[in-house]
């Protein structure tokens, strides 16, 4: 078993050649009028291309309206008889780019083909500039004996060097026959890598790895220091099928494309079903699988603000999430499997707490301030209403639920601290489309919702200690950033402005910290917080001043989704997960 455990958390001190140019049980929500786009999906143009016959526009306005965002296309620096149509000549592909372009797709890579590489690289570096192509990738040659691959790895060595002038890099793709290939112990594929000493990356493809005899995901994890992106494709038995209706083991492949960041390209070769058809299927396969979090394990960590140390209390061997520690008692409460669950500090024992119809809890709950209860978000899905989530209030002893709001869907994250509202993040119709907005209602459910956001994706509301402010995030500005506006909605006010998609700040009890999950721009749309993947801790001030990364670790998620600050304002509690393939 091959465990992903240096993801835990560290923290943070202060012939004719081929290239390919390349460049959660979680809380589940509703698409908004917006479109989301979780990851980076893209299409392999060539067998795209193959199948579809019309104009050039219409196949990238099928691709986009299927949820795909990239584009890989193939290009030739050379003639390709009988494959202009799957190849695009150099001398055409700029105006086809920019068609792709203004369609909504990027194209972060591309194949090329050329009888000299070096060659090409003046014209490589014109299009990296103006279409933003910054990976290329190229093929083991077909002669894999020792001596010719030490040849083609000084002459990748020598291209990646060239490309890096440039802000680009190189990237090698396997076949089957690269995989199936042994030379001195290892894939002919693997062979190449090592002979380019870590100047070029790796593209795999499972499916390709699959279908020469050896496990994808083995293969993977086994270069995950540079596997760059993921290329899908599928078979049963030996026949290609569509991606997700054969035996690639899917779930494995895309949790480890997910935790690298990468993008995942899906390569078929046909259509059976017709183009439309089989890109709405295979978008919907990929995207069906971002929250899936099969092997994974969990750990308990706190982090002292002043002195950087992080203790780690348990590992579970299953997905806990959202700790809330409690102030009056050595305690934390998390939810697991839609429950409610209790963990002693001192003894490591948990003990599953009574929430009586709250069978569906999510990772969105948080303590009354005199901690005589707790409300969480209870989800479930009905026939009527699809996906559900309300909002409940229960005795911190356990007990009966007590309804605080009957639309849906409602997720909680703060409570005032006196005691007599709470503030949520719910999707409402307004005007005739889906709105995610902060809300707030009295605790005990006596009036209405008052809606106090309006535009971009808004969520994470949490009051300050004194209660003057509500804390919040939002995509407004474009990212996901943490905003903070006075408890009536007015004064809004972006607290940080950075590269980065930010979620989730907690205030310390004294007023004076805030702690926060960040996310790389890129991974993932500015509206999703996903799990599983490479994310930050980062540390403020009350105003905003003096931010600063203070751990960077695996998880999403699931991670601090709520206040978990200890009441000494020094310590604050977090989750961190681990993969095992």
């Amino acid at each position: 078993m091959i465990s992903l455990s240096k993801y835990h958390f560290r923290q943070i001190p202060q012939s004719f050649a081929c290239l390919v140019f390349l460049s959660q049980s979680q809380k589940i929500r509703p698409a908004p009028s917006e479109e989301v786009v979780p990851l980076r999906f893209g299409i392999q143009g060539f067998g795209l291309f193959r199948a579809d016959a019309g104009p050039y526009p219409d196949i990238f306005r099928t691709v986009r309206s299927a949820g795909f965002r990239l584009l890989e296309p193939c290009i030739a620096f050379g003639p390709v008889p009988g494959f202009e149509r799957m190849i695009w000549p150099a001398d055409q592909v700029g105006p086809l780019l920019q068609e792709a372009l203004d369609s909504g797709l990027a194209v972060e890579s591309c194949h090329v083909f050329a009888d000299n590489l070096s060659a090409c690289v003046p014209r490589m570096a014109e299009l990296a500039g103006q279409f933003g192509i910054r990976q290329f990738v190229v093929k083991t040659p077909p002669d894999m004996s020792p001596l010719s691959l030490q040849q083609a790895a000084l002459q990748y060595m020598d291209l990646a060097d060239s490309l890096a002038g440039f802000g680009a890099g190189l990237l090698i793709h396997n076949e089957a026959e690269d995989i199936r290939t042994r030379v001195r112990g290892k894939t002919a594929y693997e062979y190449l890598l090592d002979l380019c000493l870590g100047k070029v990356g790796a593209q795999v493809d499972a499916g390709w790895a699959m279908i020469a005899g050896e496990d994808p995901v083995r293969l993977l994890w086994r270069n995950a220091h540079r596997v760059q992106s993921l290329h899908w494709k599928d078979f049963r038995g030996s026949e290609e099928t569509r991606i997700g209706a054969g035996e690639l083991p899917a779930e494995a492949c895309f949790q480890f494309a997910r935790a690298m960041g990468i993008p995942q390209i899906a390569d078929q070769d046909s259509f059976p079903g017709g183009v439309s058809a089989d890109l709405d299927s295979v978008y919907s396969f990929l995207n069906g699988m971002v929250q899936t979090r099969e092997k994974s394990v969990s750990y308990l960590n706190t982090y002292d603000i002043e002195t950087g140390e992080i203790r780690t209390l348990h590992r579970f061997d299953r997905v806990i999430e959202a700790p809330n520690w409690l102030r009056n008692e050595n305690a934390m409460l998390y939810n697991s499997g839609g429950r409610i669950w209790r963990y002693d500090i001192a003894s490591g024992a948990e003990t599953l707490v009574d929430t009586g119809i709250c069978t569906g809890c999510n990772n969105d709950h948080v303590v009354a301030p005199d901690e005589s209860a707790f409300a969480v978000s209870h989800g479930n899905v009905t026939p009527e209403e699809g996906y559900t989530s309300r909002i409940y209030v229960i005795p911190m002893s356990g007990g009966q639920a007590r309804l605080v709001t009957p639309e849906s869907p409602s997720y909680l994250h703060g409570w005032s601290p006196d005691g007599k509202e709470l503030a949520y993040c719910a999707f409402r119709t307004v005007g005739g489309s889906t709105e995610v907005d902060i809300y707030t209602i009295p605790a005990d459910g006596s009036a209405p919702e008052k809606r106090l956001t309006q535009g971009g994706f808004n969520d994470g509301p949490e009051y300050s200690p004194d209660g003057r402010y509500i804390w919040f995030n939002s995509t407004r500005s474009g990212l996901m950033q943490i905003w903070r506006m006075k408890a009536d909605g007015s004064e809004q006010t972006r607290m940080t402005s950075d590269d980065r998609n930010n979620w989730f700040a907690h205030v310390s009890p004294d007023g004076k910290k805030a702690v926060y999950l960040s996310y790389r721009r890129g991974d993932l749309d500015p509206r999703e917080h996903l799990p599983n993947m490479q994310v930050e801790l980062w540390l403020m001030n009350s105003d905003g001043s003096d931010r600063k990364r203070i751990v960077s670790f695996f998880g999403g998620q699931g991670s601090i989704n709520v206040n978990s600050w200890a009441g000494d304002s020094r310590q604050f509690a977090f989750i961190s997960y681990e993969l095992l393939y």
